[in-house]
């Protein structure tokens, strides 16, 4: 197995060589008065339709393709020539005219997503290794009510078998709003888990006021509060990455349509 700081060597390295290649060519261009940048727009938009085809990839997963995780590099290292390539491109300065201006917006902020979502999938499935059970995102509404359900049950059942009302009152003030919906996602994908502890320290402290049954049926509660926060979690972290999907994709599609425009114009008057 090749690690990871070994790939990033050998990506970068072929990533400069290539781009240095790349623009001495441009500049031989550029000495013999052929259209430099109309072919370096050209190899560049081919690029941008190269990194496209990784979320293709992605949705056609039973094609002999290379594997997901080959995709990715090849998305990674064609990202970073396509950096290189539009400086080329642009002679590294800043464009002029609106239509310009705007693409090298979109470019921009397309790669800087890039970044930020490379990240992300790095950092997102390790977490989601460690924290506990995985789920399927579009499961996580339906096991949730499940839990609180259960949780309720749980709650009135210690009504019946104790007679005491100390289980049930403290669902109903303490609980029952962590149950219905999700809670402190943002202290979950900043890794702070202080209102976890802050719940089952109340929880805990409760345990002086219950009888022998009582104490049964708490200890039930705070395991699904348990299953409850690792799906509040799950649902931090995978909604992030999915969160990415919908800001990175729009922006690539818009990026390659006002990249045709723009290139047809630039054939047409070149």
């Amino acid at each position: 197995m090749i690690s990871l700081r070994s790939r990033w060597i050998v990506g970068g390295g072929l990533t400069a060589l290539i781009s240095g290649m790349y623009w001495m060519l441009n500049q031989a261009l550029v000495n013999s008065l052929r259209p430099a940048a109309l072919v370096s727009g050209m190899v560049l938009f081919a690029f941008i339709l190269l990194l496209a085809l990784f979320n293709a990839r992605k949705k056609l997963p039973f094609l002999p393709l290379l594997t997901a995780s080959a995709w990715l590099q090849v998305h990674v290292y064609a990202g970073l020539i396509a950096v290189a390539l539009f400086l080329i491109h642009i002679g590294f300065k800043a464009p002029r005219g609106w239509l310009e201006m705007v693409l090298a917006a979109l470019f921009v902020a397309v790669s800087l997503s890039g970044v930020v979502g490379l990240a992300i999938s790095r950092w997102v499935p390790s977490r989601l290794t460690l924290h506990g059970e995985n789920v399927i995102f579009e499961q996580i509404p339906a096991l949730r009510s499940r839990i609180k359900q259960e949780a309720e049950a749980l709650a009135l059942a210690s009504l019946a078998q104790t007679q005491s009302t100390t289980i049930a009152d403290f669902y109903e003030q303490r609980l029952r709003a962590y149950f219905e919906r999700p809670r402190h996602l943002w202290s979950h994908l900043l890794g702070y888990s202080k209102p976890l502890h802050a719940l089952l320290s109340e929880v805990d402290a409760l345990d002086r006021y219950l009888n022998a049954d009582e104490r049964k049926l708490m200890v039930e509660i705070a395991g699904l509060i348990r299953l409850k926060e690792n799906l509040d979690f799950q649902l931090a972290a995978q909604g992030l990455l999915k969160l990415w999907l919908f800001v990175h994709i729009p922006l690539a599609g818009s990026l390659i349509l006002l990249g045709l425009i723009h290139g047809l114009f630039a054939w047409k008057f070149s």
